[in-house]
């Protein structure tokens, strides 16, 4: 545990507070990555700063184009959010699949997007919902497409003090589907997973957009494959050619999970299947 702990109780308090704070200092949220970490050894900075009740990080609300997700807002709840449930049908699909029951009553979406790890279940969601996250530093704010916030394994473009206030995701009406491959049914890491956004008319795809989680640097959005589906009919062919082209766009690795070979096959396998539940 660090030495001290700060709780400051708005973000304009914490503004004031920083300067009088260590240097070495992390986020805290819900806590269930950093309090692992600090567990194994691996956490070794002097101060956390508490942001889980800030105000301006809580609660689910919505504008006349979008659906705005508070960063600190608890995974669990997400299920519970009328707007969520109505908008965001690629996320809700995610929320089975994060870890256990018990982490998501502590778990945060800005924290599974601040760790920057490549398997992270709500990251992967929005970023087929075509999320953008907003960000703030001091006085000023800024907002960037979700999928251009990660540059590697536990890196993001986020500047130091610089924090996510939340998740933007345009109201427009859409179907999807979150698949996942783990070590069991549930509760594990991802060996790949594929989250599927579609707008359809009929059986055809007006647009399409497809992340993938651990199979990549990032959580990636492939982009080529995204671009194929808009236009086309839903159909065994169709996504066969899909499947194709989705393995073509990721660089899986092999680790204690999996090898990169089984994973770049699963990622067509589970877009097959993704396409396959939307014609159902």
């Amino acid at each position: 545990m660090p030495e001290f702990i700060a709780k400051p109780a708005s973000l304009k308090e914490l503004w004031k507070q920083l300067p009088s704070l260590p240097a070495s200092r992390r986020y805290l949220a819900g806590g269930t990555d950093l309090v692992t970490a600090d567990n194994a050894g691996a956490e070794t900075s002097e101060c956390w700063v508490d942001i889980g009740d800030l105000p301006e990080l809580n609660g689910v609300r919505e504008t006349s184009s979008a659906v705005f997700i508070g960063s600190a807002v608890k995974v669990s709840e997400l299920e519970r959010s009328a707007p969520v449930r109505k908008w965001c049908p690629v996320l809700l699909a995610a929320v089975p699949h994060f870890a256990s029951p018990s982490l998501r009553n502590m778990a945060t979406l800005g924290g599974n997007a601040a760790n920057a790890s490549p398997c992270a279940d709500g990251v992967c969601a929005l970023v087929a919902e075509d999320a953008c996250v907003s960000l703030a530093l001091g006085g000023k704010r800024r907002r960037l497409p979700l999928k251009d916030l990660f540059s590697g394994p536990k890196r993001t473009a986020l500047k130091k003090d610089e924090l996510i206030l939340g998740f933007e995701v345009p109201k427009r009406p859409h179907t999807g589907a979150y698949l996942k491959l783990g070590p069991r049914a549930r509760f594990g890491i991802s060996k790949a997973a594929v989250a599927l956004a579609a707008e359809l008319s009929g059986r055809r795809l007006t647009r399409a957009a497809v992340a993938l989680g651990s199979v990549a640097p990032v959580p990636l959005y492939a982009a080529r494959t995204s671009e194929w589906l808009a236009g086309r009919t839903l159909s065994a062919e169709t996504a066969a050619a899909a499947a194709s082209l989705v393995m073509s766009e990721v660089s899986p690795i092999t680790d204690a999970r999996s090898e990169a070979a089984y994973r770049r096959e699963m990622c067509g396998v589970l877009l097959s299947r993704a396409l396959e539940s939307l014609a159902a």
